[in-house]
């Protein structure tokens, strides 16, 4: 489900400031440059950008990317495919009709290859291209941009595409990531911390780090008991969470037996045997609750992306000299959240990264995870 949907879902990047004099030519030049071009005889795939509004338009006439302060794009990817048994059907026949005109001689494995690709391209040219597509946000001034998808061949297809066309390059804010690209930033001790733990020039970081996804899920779900779910985000703005509807813990050295609940009281004692047998929460639906505004999202031990993100009901209509009003609105309501969101991974790691995790942090977990709430100071 894209960015503007009731249920959204989507991946998060920083995105460092580009060196330009004039942002929007920049942003312009870059989305013309890089636009969606239809699929030619034979093409497997094309890539591009295209409309907000629209993901077959691909014309950027109207400059429909200027929204407010943000840039609002589609990614658009058609692929051609031919299915494994319809290639696997005519491959048979070609193969059958070569043997008719050579008295039944099978052929050699050159020619067998020759036979199969030429019935591959014969193939992919009777295939309509299928399109697909994902909305993208990118917020120059909070240095953010957000994907419409999980999917990791979009995701890929669309970086390459937006790095070759602006010459940035955004950052997976992951785990590890998103806390060095945190405002405010940690400080010189809490990042050599971090990057003890994980290093982030490893390609394995995103798998290496989970265990901080895996902790701060946990420390969630323990700081929405034990402090009533209460945080602040500023001085003036204070929000609640709680745990949503469903809980999926599991071993973060392997991830594979998983134990999945929902927030009923017997299951949340299912929950905590897990946790006693030293699995941890690998996936939560959260409710979050900043003023009249709730939210229901769910986060993963990749603290990558948000999925099925309900926001307050939106009005059905705007006035059509607020045309991106409804889109404007949306973006306060994921602002908002990601906001919380910083504010208590923030509050996570002043501990995680303290040396007082081991000493004084792990003992009071310890006590709340074998169920002795009542000798637990909330911290």
């Amino acid at each position: 489900m894209g960015i503007q949907s009731a249920s959204a879902t989507f991946t998060r990047f920083f995105v460092p400031d580009p060196v330009t004099e004039d942002f929007w030519t920049y942003v312009d030049e870059g989305l013309r440059a890089g636009a969606f071009k239809e699929c030619e005889a034979g093409q497997e795939l094309a890539v591009g950008f295209s409309s907000w509004d629209d993901f077959f338009d691909s014309g950027f006439n109207l400059g429909t990317y200027h929204k407010g302060e943000y840039v609002a794009f589609n990614f658009r990817m058609d692929q051609r495919k031919v299915p494994a048994v319809i290639l696997k059907q005519h491959s048979r026949q070609a193969i059958q009709d070569y043997r008719d005109k050579n008295e039944g001689r099978w052929p050699s494995r050159h020619e067998k290859l020759e036979i199969q690709e030429n019935v591959q391209n014969w193939l992919m040219n009777r295939v309509l291209p299928q399109p697909s597509h994902c909305e993208v946000v990118w917020s120059p001034a909070a240095k953010w941009m957000l994907l419409g998808t999980t999917s990791s061949k979009m995701i890929e297809a669309l970086l390459e595409r937006f790095e070759a066309q602006f010459k940035l390059y955004p950052v997976p804010l992951y785990h590890v990531h998103w806390a060095l690209n945190m405002t405010p930033p940690l400080d010189a001790r809490q990042k050599d911390v971090l990057t003890s733990l994980v290093s982030v020039k490893s390609p394995q970081a995103l798998s290496d780090g989970r265990f901080l996804g895996y902790e701060f899920l946990t420390w969630l779900w323990f700081f929405s008991e034990q402090s009533q779910g209460k945080f602040s985000i500023s001085d003036k703005i204070s929000a609640e969470i709680f745990l949503g509807e469903r809980l999926v813990l599991s071993m973060p050295s392997d991830g594979k037996e998983k134990v999945i609940c929902t927030t009923q009281a017997n299951a949340l004692h299912e929950a905590r045997v897990a946790l006693q047998q030293g699995k941890l929460a690998e996936e939560i639906q959260f409710y979050l609750k900043i003023g009249d505004n709730d939210y229901y999202f769910t986060l993963d031990s990749s603290l990558w992306s948000l999925k099925g993100l309900k926001t307050p009901k939106q009005l059905p209509d705007y006035e059509e000299e607020d045309a991106d009003g409804k889109f404007l609105e949306k973006m306060f309501f994921i602002e908002e959240v990601n906001s919380a969101l910083n504010a208590l991974y923030a509050k996570f790691l002043s501990y995680r990264l303290s040396p007082a995790w081991d000493s004084d942090v792990l003992p009071v977990f310890r006590k709340w995870i074998a169920g002795k709430e009542q000798d637990i100071a909330p911290f």
